[in-house]
């Protein structure tokens, strides 16, 4: 072993403390598996999960470029069902551009790119609150040795 963390654990660890440092103001969950509860919890949240990891050791000799996905949640409400939209907007907005194209310190670590959202606004049967989610993807760039898929 190279490295005392996995590349991906790295990664989504680096990711999370950009979204705290850079969105004080917003909630923070990371590997949450229960639902969000728009009417009890802090709002605006966000809710960080690691998903698929891609290796191609064809682009450089002797090295693994890693590309790990990863989704980021958000969850806003307001008083309107417009002023709630926009919040949502404003949430994603403000995500995007604290995330894409940044490249995080921790070593073997590469840009993040942002790969699109999905948007949905709650109806009344599933929320008393004008509310509603996007679900944000990016991937991020992780080079580690062959065989090595651990940070240094």
């Amino acid at each position: 072993m190279s490295g005392t963390l996995p590349l991906r654990e790295a990664a989504l660890a680096a990711i999370a403390e950009r979204i705290i440092t850079g969105l004080p103001d917003v909630a923070l969950d990371r590997a949450r598996r229960a639902p969000v509860d728009v009417e009890a919890e802090t709002l605006p949240r966000l809710v960080l999960r690691g998903e698929e990891i891609e290796a191609d050791d064809t682009e450089e000799p002797g090295r693994t470029h890693y590309r790990i996905g990863f989704v980021v949640s958000g969850f806003a409400a307001a008083a309107s069902d417009l002023a709630a939209e926009q919040a949502l907007s404003t949430l994603h907005a403000r995500l995007v551009s604290l995330l894409a194209g940044c490249t995080p310190a921790a070593p073997g670590l590469g840009d993040v790119v942002e790969q699109g959202a999905e948007f949905r606004m709650y109806d009344t049967e599933e929320s008393a609150l004008p509310a509603g989610e996007f679900l944000a993807r990016f991937s991020i760039l992780a080079i580690g040795p062959n065989g090595g898929p651990w940070s240094a």
